[in-house]
């Protein structure tokens, strides 16, 4: 179980433009009428309290966060058209979280794919232990990697980290787990953003 106490509610009005919409963006979603959204930014938090309860990094604790959400967060939109029409991390929404959180997070984002295909080619149990849908989109993402794409994978700075988000998406959901509102989580994404945007 994962108990993480709330640090109490974060007042949006004291952070910057930028960081506003986000948390907006966020709240929102997590209260959002359509289940299929809310549970989204559920699964969010659920990644972001795995990465804290470790300990984690504050840039790995915001990619954790997020992972299911950030196509809509690029968006600005719960409109799923707007958003599930780019459903790949590598490219908008790639673009969106350097911009806004820097490479820290991005890559690990983006790297969630490669992951998958690497634990897959060099552990046999791995991939054999994955449902048929996830066995699947490892092909569909380049199936098992040759030696050459292990290297080029192992000599990213942000390996670790992405193999780390893959271990807790593979955990799966877990509507018991004792997780903090969204606004414990708020902190973390203030102080992620890029100078650039504060």
């Amino acid at each position: 179980m994962i108990a993480i106490r709330n640090r109490g509610i974060v007042s949006i009005e004291t952070y910057s433009t930028a960081a506003t919409e986000v948390f907006e963006l966020l709240q929102a979603g997590d209260k959002h009428w359509d289940i299929s959204v809310s549970n989204i930014f559920f699964q969010a938090r659920q990644l972001a309290a795995r990465a804290v309860s470790e300990n984690s990094e504050k840039s790995l604790v915001v990619a954790a966060l997020l992972f299911r959400p950030c196509q809509i967060l690029a968006c600005g939109t719960f409109q799923a058209g707007d958003w599930t029409s780019d459903s790949l991390h590598e490219t908008g929404t790639f673009d969106w979280l350097v911009k806004n959180f820097g490479e820290e997070v991005a890559e690990v984002v983006r790297l969630q794919p490669a992951s998958k295909r690497f634990l897959a080619t060099v552990i046999p149990k791995y991939f054999s232990h994955l449902n048929t849908r996830s066995q699947r989109s490892i092909f569909l993402e380049g199936g098992f990697m040759t030696m050459t794409e292990r290297m080029a994978f192992g000599k990213n700075r942000f390996h670790q980290n992405a193999m780390k988000l893959v271990s807790w998406i593979d955990l799966g959901v877990d509507r018991y787990l004792d997780l903090p509102e969204m606004d414990f989580f708020l902190p973390f994404v203030k102080s992620a953003l890029v100078p650039s945007e504060l």
